[in-house]
């Protein structure tokens, strides 16, 4: 997230991903470089005699929970991303937005590492070596590295936090469950309300609804399928869906896309599709970083 022997999608996931993962996990260690003053704070410290000076804290981006994200991570990782996107055809035009970015995105995998630690998950060195080493089987990755700017120690620290972050995510993800509440759905979709209306119209004079659906699309017939809460684009359309009799079609919903009117075709506990599961997931995901963000003590320095 080219060359080299690796696609686009993979230098992607490496540049952006290792590098914000990267400046997590250097804030979370216990060992700060030689010459650098830790990024932790730790308020139980004791307090310096006048014989023992105060080291100088590193100036630093974001303060989360406590722990220092160091500035020049952040300026290093914004420097990467805006490279790949220049080596991806598609330069950044708006630099504070893409500033803004990098820094929530490094917020948020700082949150899930920390996260992944109160939950008592690690990752070993052999697992992280395994992973550089399946890295090296794609590319040069010495010259990838040189190319990136990281060094062996930024390589090893990254890819650990990902792993990391990624277990944390994994465990939320596995929490969606396979089954749950869902209705199955038909709709008519029309893209103008003369032609929504010209539907209801047909409906409200005993027209059949799946006929009227293939009317306005031969396709599929509008036919939704199984869907759960949190699945449906259209928020307007999922609460009707969900408050709606089953057999019983709904007055028009307008959208920003169109016109609805829907039909619940049956409701209850269904397996969920993979790819409402997959959204779901998503979802959860997000919703813990948010919650995960209101409990939290961030202080944006870069800002």
């Amino acid at each position: 997230m080219v060359g080299m022997s690796v696609t686009l999608g993979k230098l992607r996931k490496f540049i952006v991903g290792f590098a914000l993962l990267a400046m997590a996990l250097t804030a979370c260690s216990n060992n700060p470089p030689a010459g650098e003053a830790t990024p932790t704070l730790d308020e139980n410290a004791a307090t310096p005699t006048a014989s023992e000076p105060t080291p100088t804290p590193v100036p630093a981006a974001v303060v989360v929970n406590g722990e220092r994200i160091p500035l020049a991570w952040y300026e290093s990782e914004l420097q990467r991303y805006l490279l790949a996107q220049e080596t991806a055809g598609t330069p950044v035009t708006d630099a504070a937005a893409a500033g803004q970015m990098v820094l929530d995105d490094l917020i948020d995998q700082f949150l899930l590492a920390q996260g992944a630690q109160e939950a008592g998950l690690s990752v070993s060195d052999e697992a992280v070596q395994a992973k550089i080493d399946a890295l090296a089987a794609e590319v040069d990755l010495p010259a990838w590295m040189a190319q990136w700017g990281y060094s062996d120690a930024d390589l090893f620290s990254l890819l650990r936090l990902q792993m990391l972050a990624a277990l944390q995510r994994d465990q939320i993800a596995a929490a969606v469950p396979e089954n749950m509440e869902q209705v199955e759905l038909r709709q008519v979709f029309a893209y103008t309300a003369e032609g929504a209306k010209n539907a209801k119209l047909n409906l409200d004079s005993g027209g059949d609804f799946e006929e009227t659906a293939y009317t306005y699309d031969p396709t599929t017939g509008g036919y939704l399928g199984w869907v759960p809460r949190g699945y449906l684009l259209i928020p307007a359309v999922e609460e009707v869906a969900f408050s709606q009799p089953v057999g019983i079609y709904s007055d028009i919903i307008e959208s920003e896309i169109g016109y609805h009117i829907v039909m619940v075709l049956d409701r209850g506990e269904h397996p969920l599709s993979s790819d409402a599961r997959l959204t779901l997931q998503h979802k959860a995901v997000a919703d813990w970083l948010t919650a995960r963000r209101a409990s939290s003590s961030i202080e944006n320095l870069v800002n």
